[in-house]
């Protein structure tokens, strides 16, 4: 069994890098198979096609991304939205969010994408808002403002940070430095007022 889940995670992960070099309608399902050193039969042994995979590869990004090491479960609330914030010009986040915003556009045309879509940002708003409570419970995020509203500014931040970095090839790139301190500020906006 554990195997066939070693397997699966291998096809997902060379998916996901497939998906984000080439988009999805340019991805074969060949090269993901070659990705992953396993055979084309590996993949339809476990999607019907590549717009399976793709939708499986979706939800499989997303999981890593909302299910927190144990070290980040241990973190303080708002220093674990900091930490996202910082991570979010990674080049794994960026994989990441490529894939995400690929399917995003599209859900637009395909239901199929759209239920993965929206499921895979229910997750993320889900793990964010247990993350948003846990600060709020702790002290260090004020009580007072919305955890849906700050939830929402999360992921704003993560997909609109994703297509400024695919733009800052041609207008430069924000230094590390001004982007963390940015997202610095925007934590202590989010503690409890004092005085």
């Amino acid at each position: 069994m554990g195997g066939s889940t070693d397997v699966t995670e291998r096809l997902l992960d060379a998916a996901v890098e497939v998906f984000a070099e080439h988009g999805f309608e340019a991805a074969r399902v060949a090269e993901i198979a070659r990705r992953a050193d396993l055979t084309t039969g590996a993949i339809y042994a476990r999607w019907q096609g590549k717009r399976d995979l793709i939708v499986a590869a979706v939800r499989h990004i997303v999981a890593q991304c909302v299910h927190a090491s144990s070290a980040v479960a241990a973190t303080p609330g708002k220093e674990v939205l900091a930490v996202l914030g910082d991570d979010l010009s990674t080049a794994r986040d960026v994989r990441i969010r490529e894939v995400v915003l690929e399917a995003m556009v599209s859900a637009r045309r395909d239901d199929s994408f759209r239920a993965a879509v929206s499921d895979a940002m229910s997750e993320e708003r889900a793990s964010l808002s247990s993350i948003v409570a846990r600060g709020k419970t702790e002290g260090s995020i004020d009580p007072a403002l919305s955890t849906p509203a700050i939830v929402a500014l999360c992921q704003c931040l993560g997909l609109g940070r994703h297509l400024a970095v695919s733009d800052e090839l041609a207008s430069g790139r924000v230094k590390a430095g001004d982007w963390d301190a940015l997202v610095s500020r925007l934590m202590a906006a989010l503690s409890p007022a004092t005085g």
